[in-house]
């Protein structure tokens, strides 16, 4: 197993360590568990709490993550967690992300590739909750995936400092970040957490793997069209062809704010795609096909819950020969 004493910094004053993976930056004195519940403090530094932290194994269409340019059409080893550094009202996953009181599963890094052998995927996605604050576990477990020739897929809030961040985007093959809004009040005050972290860790798998971001709509918080304006615009001047998934929210957890209407998400997509080339809706049912950024074609056909590439051969147009960005 790799070292990770980097992780975290003891205070010899005070007889407390600081946790360095997250913005949180917890000091906590010995025996103490962070904002996240996974992460104690013991002999000088932080550790997981648990050596067995899986909560959950599944396979799902790679679509479900969502990744819509990275292996689109496979089936992936879905491996989930518990606990949450950030603490969403509404939260989707909430009854593992905001608890750590659950059965867990023997399943170590180590046996991620055999898992996925076992169902024939090509790899593992860490999802459901969030994996980042299990961060030990997700390096260990893409090593050993990458040992096989199997790819190690992350997706996140993004909420992680620098550092760390940046070794784990260079460890994974493909994250999808959700940006959970735009405005640093909303993060603060709704979600407890910040945005400019995110959008930093954004930049950094923009730069060295392969990225996709999500923006969950919520009427009347995160919904205006000059938010999406600036989410767009920001995604955009990293690159155009950062594929931006905005899916309608339902009611949960504390929220009872009705759904996200279609006719709102389809005008907020609209929108951002005069800055983006690959805008796609989610959680409504709607088709959501891939065009070809420079003559129009359509280049991934999605109805019904099946994949299919009419337009697409070797990663470029088969019309005119502009690439897609992603993985095929």
């Amino acid at each position: 197993m790799s070292d990770f004493s980097w992780l975290s910094r003891f205070n010899p004053e005070s007889g407390t360590t600081t946790c360095l993976l997250c913005p949180h930056n917890c000091t906590l004195k010995p025996g103490e568990t962070g904002i996240c519940q996974t992460r104690k403090a013991e002999e000088r530094e932080i550790t997981p709490l648990r050596s067995y932290p899986v909560t959950a194994v599944a396979v799902d269409p790679i679509e479900k993550k969502p990744f819509y340019h990275y292996l689109p059409g496979s089936r992936i080893l879905s491996v989930g967690f518990s606990g949450c550094n950030l603490k969403c009202p509404y939260c989707q996953n909430w009854h593992i992300a905001q608890t750590v009181t659950h059965q867990y599963s023997q399943v170590l890094p180590s046996d991620i590739p055999g898992l996925c052998r076992e169902h024939k995927n090509p790899g593992c996605a860490f999802t459901y909750s969030e994996p980042l604050i299990h961060y030990e576990y997700l390096m260990d477990a893409a090593e050993a995936l990458h040992r096989e020739g199997l790819k190690a897929l992350l997706v996140t809030n993004g909420y992680i400092n620098s550092m760390p961040g940046e070794k784990l985007a260079e460890r994974m093959d493909a994250v999808k970040v959700d940006l959970k809004g735009f405005t640093p009040e909303w993060y603060k005050k709704e979600l407890k957490g910040g945005l400019s972290p995110v959008k930093e860790f954004i930049r950094i798998c923009a730069e060295k793997t392969h990225l996709e971001v999500v923006t969950l709509i919520i009427p009347g918080k995160n919904d205006s069209l000059e938010e999406i304006e600036a989410s767009s615009r920001f995604l955009g001047s990293i690159s155009r062809s950062i594929p931006y998934h905005l899916t309608a929210y339902y009611p949960n957890y504390h929220y009872s704010i009705p759904q996200t209407k279609e006719t709102v998400l389809l005008k907020l997509a609209a929108h951002a795609r005069e800055n983006l080339d690959h805008v796609y809706t989610g959680n409504l049912g709607l088709e959501n096909p891939t065009f070809c950024s420079s003559c129009g074609k359509t280049l991934i056909d999605r109805t019904s819950g099946s994949v299919s590439f009419p337009g697409l051969e070797e990663g470029v147009c088969r019309h005119c020969r502009t690439p897609l960005y992603g993985c095929f």
